[in-house]
């Protein structure tokens, strides 16, 4: 007992882990659908209009959306959400063909490895029909 015992609560740690990690991984990816979705149905969409479903995907989830690292750009090319930012103000932005990326990031402690934070990232790119 004394040998099988501390495998066999790895193991189901472990398994737990993996599945805090897995529903995490699909919060995030709904989170970055839903503000891709957000972002082309509107005319003019601020970035707030983007964020606030992702947010909300995130606090109803569990997950502190205090850490979350959003970005919204325009791609009319490929190109980085960093060098190239979606305007904060209201602007018209859909034009037919042109891409949007919508990127989020959000750490995740693991506990048995001593607390050790991993970034889950997700990013979705979506043609205005």
């Amino acid at each position: 007992m004394a040998l099988v015992l501390p495998i066999f609560l790895l193991l189901v740690v472990g398994m737990l882990e993996f599945a805090k990690a897995w529903n995490l991984h699909q919060v995030v990816t709904d989170a970055v659908r839903e503000g891709a979705r957000r972002a082309l149905v509107q005319d003019t969409a601020p970035v707030d209009s983007v964020y606030a479903p992702m947010w909300r995907y995130l606090e109803q989830a569990g997950y502190l959306a205090t850490y979350a690292s959003m970005g919204v750009c325009n791609v009319p090319g490929p190109t980085n959400c960093a060098t190239k930012p979606y305007p904060a103000a209201p602007t018209n932005f859909k034009k037919t063909g042109e891409r949007m990326t919508i990127e989020l990031s959000i750490p995740y402690r693991i506990f048995v490895l001593g607390n050790r934070a991993l970034t889950m990232k997700s990013s979705l790119t979506v043609r205005n029909e």
